[in-house]
């Protein structure tokens, strides 16, 4: 018995998918250089979140990349060596996150999550993390939903001294917040279009 595989035919469709993936590879690169930046000029929360490291858009891209030089290119040489570096840098993006990162970074839990009064699409958000030994929050809001909804960070706390312990986040109408520290009593005023801070705490 004999088989016979049309070449001709998986050959285009390799290199269509080869392609594919190479276009993928590009557009989570630009992701990944530009995405940040996209995210803090708009305050979209749905970026936000997606960029706020830029990691997973790396890896994204060179796995990709690597699966697009696989299909496309006809040179052995060429294949082995790019996906040797796409291999170490998958290792290496893989360690750093799973080693480095949980010492370097804060560890933001959120703790407390607050609607605006009177019917507003608005709320607060309390997170809590640490530096070494040192207690950290960030008070975040969030005006809107779905898509749409926009992220405004209100201020950063570090409780290295008495002064920068957050001590208490309230609303005071929809359009103000009222932050107590150790070191005072601070009214941070919201826009009432888009809940747009006047201020951006920092304490110490």
């Amino acid at each position: 018995m004999t088989i016979t595989v049309d070449i001709r035919t998986n050959r285009p469709r390799s290199r269509i998918f080869g392609r594919a993936l190479l276009a993928g590879a590009v557009a989570a690169g630009v992701c990944c250089l530009v995405g940040p930046e996209l995210a803090e000029s708009t305050r979209l929360l749905v970026l936000v979140t997606a960029f706020e490291h830029r990691w997973p858009s790396f890896l994204v891209t060179v796995v990709l990349l690597g699966a697009a030089v696989r299909l496309l290119s006809d040179r052995p040489a060429l294949r082995r060596r790019v996906l040797a570096v796409c291999a170490a840098a998958v290792v290496g993006v893989v360690w750093f996150r799973a080693v480095v990162f949980p010492m370097i970074g804060a560890g933001w839990q959120e703790t407390g999550r607050t609607a605006a009064p009177g019917g507003v699409d608005r709320y607060l958000v309390v997170e809590e993390g640490a530096a070494m030994i040192d207690p950290l929050w960030r008070v975040s809001v969030v005006d809107g939903s779905g898509l749409a909804a926009r992220h405004w960070p209100v201020g950063f706390f570090n409780g290295d001294t008495a002064e920068g312990v957050l001590e208490q986040v309230e609303w005071s109408g929809s359009d103000a917040l009222v932050v107590t520290t150790g070191d005072g009593v601070t009214t941070v005023r919201l826009d009432a279009r888009d809940g747009r801070p006047d201020r951006e705490l920092s304490v110490p």
